[in-house]
């Protein structure tokens, strides 16, 4: 650790432990590597993983742009104006919407059931009858694991050992998504040998085939959406193996690993490239899917369980390494739970953005959502993982391809426009018939939101520089798309879409003809736009004076949204994000990096620390309080590499401005009043 670090004391990672199994999809244990993940029950008798994969979605990409919009919008506009407002919603769905009206949505991929019996082939005489049991999350290590202990009145060995009485077995079970085997892992072993009695099965509605791959090998493949396939083998250590009709049995071994993939078309360069519309031979290619999955399988299973299971643990703790928060001298157990489940979802596996719910979705149907930020993991850039957060950049090279065709056949205008959510092929096209968020054109400022974040805490030139063309696309949309109102005197995005009001009879429209929301967000998508052209040294007079005047005519409401102001950060995401700005609050102002020390901190968080929290302009920050103050506090970098010098530090509402040393330190203590 270089540099700038706060506290000499080592503090013990967390684990969160619960006494009894997951009863539903929530309270199971979630693993991932960023690309493949499952929910863990930890049930005694009868486990089950419940699998997702990211790249496993519902169907082909579809030019769905619907043609009769750029004349439509004309006539939306007369009718709004004439307070027409039934007939002004009835044309907007009409015409506005797409043909067809879904895009491909997210699937998940099925499910892993495990049966563990004894040596009378009996459940009900031992596993549903079990004790001292406990399942954990390591944060630390990265491994979901259950123990417990059962009475069994027949063992697989008269020769009972390791401590074991007569008639109790204890069994540990582990699990982790492996990074460098890129599957899932599945461990079993026993206090007791030969005492494992499994049999495992893969549960996947509508598949078209399942087989055995080789006797100890399963495997299910599927056409239905993407072609898929799910595989599943097993290495005993004493024992038997066999695959019996679909069920992988295991009968008396000493410990069980069972490896476990999905694979998707979409791995597949051909696939991609034809936008998954390459289903002559849908069953050939699920086949294919499972050539891939029997490598990865074959490559993981190639090594000892003991040397898979070191390896992800040195992989997971290479990147969970920032972000360290201490309350009283214990790491706070919710801040470690949020950040395990950011480093699962972000690992360096994943390839595409993450839907709201990670890997972990119950049911299909969700979207990358460019409406609720949920698109782009915000916690990434305070955790350091902002190279961890790509994949959700990466997919703007389809989205403004498709974007740029729907702004010219939709609206006939140039520039990029894409509306409330995309797929994975990139789908700007309006999404559903909701009015009041299904046709708003506005997704692409959160697409800038995440770009600016992510190149503020980075500082990384190249990735802002290749994806400015979407920023300045955004804006030519809006600047050819806005409409004059109020005598010239302003700009309006119009229809706007809101989420209802009432007319003087009292009924309800989502219909408008502005919205002051809108303008707020087109300004901000201005305001990001323009920001990016000074970090990049652009110096486009033109364009620069198009949306100076353009913001500037914009309807907003008095309270202008910012790049920062974000609330609506989802789930784990956003309770971290919240939860670092209540102690120090990073953000860009002008050209500095200004820091907010212990703004909100709750009062449950009396005395504290938060260790090596990744800050804007490449820094690294450590704070100390006591009894709510500030006791300690330093700014530092890494060496050798880019950061942002000038600083502003607010404590208690006054603020304090500093500049860091050529070698990239500082101590705030040296910034703030003595009487501090």
């Amino acid at each position: 650790m270089t540099g700038g670090t706060l506290c000499d004391k080592i503090v013990v990672m967390s684990k969160l432990t619960v006494k009894s199994p997951a009863e539903n999809f929530r309270d199971a244990f979630p693993v991932a590597n960023g690309r493949i993940g499952a929910k863990v029950y930890g049930k005694p008798f009868h486990e089950t993983l419940k699998l997702n994969e990211e790249s496993l979605w519902s169907k082909a990409y579809y030019n769905r742009n619907n043609p009769q919009s750029r004349n439509a919008l004309k006539d939306i506009r007369t009718l709004i104006s004439q307070e027409r407002w039934v007939e002004a919603e009835e044309q907007v769905l009409e015409s506005l919407s797409g043909t067809p009206s879904e895009q491909a949505h997210y699937c998940p991929s099925g499910e892993i059931h495990i049966d563990f019996y004894d040596a009378e082939h009996s459940k009900n005489s031992s596993f549903e009858k079990y004790d001292s049991y406990k399942r954990e999350i390591d944060f630390e290590t990265g491994i979901v694991s259950s123990e417990f202990s059962v009475e069994s009145s027949v063992s697989g060995e008269k020769d009972f050992s390791r401590s074991s009485s007569d008639s109790s077995i204890t069994y540990t079970r582990e699990c982790f998504a492996s990074g460098s085997g890129n599957v899932l892992v599945y461990h079993i072993s026993s206090s007791v040998p030969k005492s494992i009695y499994l049999r495992a099965f893969i549960v996947k509605p509508g598949c078209a085939k399942k087989y055995a791959l080789t006797n100890d090998t399963v495997s299910v493949l599927d056409v239905n959406g993407f072609p898929s396939c799910i595989m599943m083998t097993a290495v005993s250590s004493g024992g038997t193996v066999a695959v019996k009709g679909e069920y992988l049995v295991v009968e008396k071994s000493d410990d069980v690993t069972l490896y476990i993939d999905v694979e998707t078309g979409y791995r597949r360069g051909h696939f991609r490239s034809k936008q998954g519309d390459v289903h002559k031979k849908p069953l050939a290619a699920a086949s294919k899917c499972a050539d891939l999955a029997l490598k990865r399988i074959c490559f993981a299973s190639g090594t000892s369980y003991r040397n898979l299971k070191a390896d992800h643990i040195a992989d997971w703790t290479s990147w969970n390494t920032q972000a360290i928060l201490s309350i009283d001298g214990k790491e706070d157990l919710d801040w470690e739970y949020a950040k395990y489940k950011l480093l699962c979802d972000l690992h360096p596996q994943a390839t595409l953005p993450k839907i709201k719910k990670g890997l972990w979705a119950e049911t299909e149907g969700e979207r990358f959502s460019l409406e609720d930020n949920s698109v782009y993991r915000y916690a990434a850039g305070m955790t350091g993982l902002s190279k961890l957060n790509r994949a959700t950049l990466k997919i703007a090279d389809r989205l403004y391809r498709h974007g740029k065709t729907a702004s010219e056949i939709m609206y006939g205008a140039e520039g990029f426009v894409c509306h409330s959510s995309t797929d994975i092929w990139g789908d700007a096209s309006p999404c559903g018939t909701d009015l009041s968020s299904s046709y708003s054109p506005l997704g692409a400022l959160n697409f800038a939101r995440a770009l600016i974040e992510y190149y503020e805490y980075s500082l990384d030139r190249k990735t802002l520089k290749k994806y400015f063309k979407v920023l300045k696309a955004a804006s030519v949309f809006f600047l050819n798309t806005l409409v004059p109102a109020d005598e010239k005197k302003h700009l309006i995005l119009s229809p706007a879409f809101t989420k209802g009001w009432f007319n003087s009879e009292g009924k309800a429209f989502n219909i408008a003809e502005r919205s002051e929301e809108d303008g707020n967000a087109i300004k901000e998508l201005f305001s990001l736009t323009l920001r990016a052209m000074k970090y990049l040294g652009k110096n486009t007079d033109t364009f620069i004076f198009d949306l100076t005047n353009a913001s500037k005519k914009l309807v907003v409401s008095e309270t202008e949204a910012t790049a920062e102001a974000i609330d609506d950060k989802e789930f784990f995401d956003g309770w971290l994000c919240s939860a670092a700005d209540s102690i120090l609050k990073c953000r860009m102002n002008g050209d500095r990096v200004e820091l907010t020390l212990l703004e909100s901190v709750p009062e449950d968080w009396k005395n504290g620390s938060l260790k090596r929290i990744q800050l804007r302009g490449n820094l690294i920050g450590d704070i100390e309080w006591k009894d709510g103050k500030f006791a300690c506090a330093s700014v530092h970098t890494e060496p050798g590499t880019v950061f942002w010098k000038n600083l502003s530090v607010i404590y208690e509402g006054k603020e304090y401005s500093a500049q860091l040393s050529a070698d990239g330190k500082l101590d705030l203590k040296n910034v703030l009043p003595s009487t501090v």
